[in-house]
């Protein structure tokens, strides 16, 4: 299946970088449910309330674990967007595999602790699919709003709150960043930067 592209702009739009880099697929998979608690802060903070958070955080750790577990050390992109109407949300996980993903046909062997997660995104996703790029895929699913958001609202709120999940996320993961003060040019230091 592949992507339709919205022709406007998204009214709001989180980006999360996860580092799954152990050779071990069950140790890259550690960095899931920290990313869960971003994507559910971030949608919290734009206005997603009850079964449409519940959704959406569960589609996106399935995503996530998928990417975390088949594609390799390395880094997975994550993007959540509203779209311009403000009624549909949608979450793109990128890594660098290219094998596209395929959702098993019946839920499998109930001996086995995997296998499922597709399937979940299948019942509770509008639509998903996976999109080849020339670094790996793309899979993104998409997610209906009963109750529009004001987009307006969001992305003020969508500022806050991207501060919040990074400072959140980063503390959870043991690496909270530090505030530090930035310097400004005096006259006895000419041409010195804050940067």
């Amino acid at each position: 299946m592949t992507a339709e592209r919205p022709a406007r702009h998204p009214a709001a739009e989180y980006r999360l970088t996860l580092a799954a880099t152990s050779h071990d697929p069950h140790e890259r998979t550690a960095c899931v449910p920290p990313a869960r608690n971003v994507v559910r802060t971030v949608a919290t903070g734009w206005g997603v309330t009850g079964t449409a958070l519940d959704d959406l955080v569960a589609v996106a750790g399935e995503l996530l674990a998928n990417a975390a577990r088949h594609a390799g050390p390395d880094l997975i992109r994550t993007r959540l967007l509203l779209d311009a109407d403000g009624t549909r949300l949608r979450i793109e996980v990128d890594d660098r595999s290219a094998a596209l993903p395929k959702a098993a046909t019946a839920p499998g062997d109930d001996r086995e602790v995997t296998g499922r997660g597709l399937l979940i995104v299948d019942v509770l996703a509008d639509r998903w699919g996976a999109d080849p790029t020339p670094d790996g895929k793309a899979v993104w699913a998409e997610l209906g709003l009963t109750e529009p958001l004001d987009g307006s609202a969001v992305v003020g709120r969508a500022r806050q709150e991207s501060a919040r999940a990074d400072w959140t996320a980063a503390a959870r993961m043991g690496a909270a960043p530090v505030r530090l003060p930035i310097s400004r040019p005096t006259p006895s230091q000419p041409g010195r930067s804050s940067y």
